[in-house]
């Protein structure tokens, strides 16, 4: 009986029982179109945590790795929320979410755009998103154990993500990227934690949510994450549906030659760009990085070669960590990478912060002529 009741609770979730109204001048709505617009201009560069740190730096306001090479910032600033959940005032990197919320407005209104990933604590062992025991998932879904714990953690974000306004009082929108990297199996939400029905209502779980926290500032990505030889079947796998996705994303690191992962981002383009046509949803490399970046070329002969072709809105590196040397992805001035991220920005490869002109009037529509391809 207890499966039985499993079974239609999820059926319930992933059919979209408080699937998202088209309702139109919404915050979400707004960015939407902005990224419609910005996608016909360039493809934006962004990076994780961008604005809190970086290889050699910690919590200097105003300071970005991306800014000392190049000087201009991120047209996309990447953020995280794991730690939120359970009350901490910093997130599982040591940012500080009063920190996080000032940076994010900040950005948002120089105009710039914001992702927000959220590695969830394990809500079973109490343990990070990498803990894959306790059959977490079943445990937060309609007649777990935990389900009283997921409401208090979507209240957490919800509140936190409702406090994003401007200095009028507006509502920051946001690419809100939950429960990604579904199809590998290191998460406690993955391919082996969970079955695809069960992933569904997850994420559709959190979706309503926030819907009945009257929230209307969030546009939602799905982000699976590479896999050779991909194919549509798999990577819509684990997909909610188009009422709960915005923005399709993918994860793809290179961690073996650069021709792999030219490939593989080819592919994937391939297949997002398809399905982003049909079914007029937007598209990104939402994260993506080469560990330490050792090859002194490689924004010119690896990443523009992997999007070749293609108009994803965004390209998102993974974050440069003061403390944790493994954890270098982007740009810095000691790289070797730097010169050749210099001549790629100055060439106009990508899109930056200051060639997306914000009009407060406009809700930041606006493009500058900088910025035009």
């Amino acid at each position: 009986m207890k499966k039985i009741i499993l079974a239609m609770a999820i059926a319930m979730l992933a059919l979209g029982a408080n699937a998202k109204q088209k309702v139109q001048n919404t915050p979400a709505q707004q960015l939407i179109e902005r990224l419609k617009t910005l996608q016909k201009r360039g493809v934006m560069f962004g990076h994780q945590d961008a604005l809190f740190y970086g290889t050699t730096w910690k919590w200097e306001y105003g300071r970005s790795d991306v800014n000392d090479v190049c000087g201009d910032y991120p047209a996309v600033l990447g953020c995280e929320l794991g730690g939120l959940e359970l009350g901490n005032d910093k997130n599982l990197d040591g940012v500080a979410f009063d920190k996080m919320r000032q940076q994010i407005i900040a950005h948002h209104q120089k105009g710039g755009i914001i992702t927000i990933s959220w590695h969830t604590y394990n809500p079973v062992t109490g343990k990070d998103a990498w803990n894959t025991d306790g059959d977490a998932v079943t445990a937060v879904l309609p007649g777990g154990k935990e389900v009283e714990k997921i409401q208090l953690w979507h209240e957490r974000l919800a509140q936190f993500l409702g406090s994003l306004k401007d200095e009028r009082g507006r509502a920051v929108p946001v690419i809100f990227r939950p429960w990604h990297e579904m199809s590998g199996a290191w998460f406690w939400w993955g391919n082996k934690q969970c079955t695809p029905e069960q992933y569904k209502a997850l994420f559709c779980l959190t979706f309503n949510a926030m819907a009945d926290a009257g929230l209307t500032n969030l546009v939602w990505s799905y982000s699976p994450n590479v896999k050779a030889n991909d194919t549509p079947e798999h990577y819509f796998s684990y997909y909610p549906g188009d009422a709960f996705v915005d923005v399709l994303g993918v994860d793809v690191y290179q961690f073996k030659g650069g021709e792999v992962f030219i490939e593989q981002c080819q592919n994937e383009m391939r297949i997002m760009a398809t399905y982003a046509k049909k079914h007029k949803k937007l598209y990104a490399l939402t994260e993506a990085g080469y560990r330490n970046t050792p090859d002194a070329q490689w924004y010119s002969s690896t990443l523009l070669p992997a999007i070749k072709g293609f108009a994803p809105s965004y390209v998102l590196l993974w974050r440069n960590a003061w403390d944790q040397a493994e954890e270098n992805f982007g740009p810095a001035p000691e790289k070797s990478c730097a010169n050749d991220f210099r001549k790629i920005h100055k060439e106009g490869a990508f899109l930056f912060r200051s060639q997306l002109q914000c009009a407060p009037t406009k809700g930041c529509w606006m493009v500058s002529k900088k910025g035009k391809k």
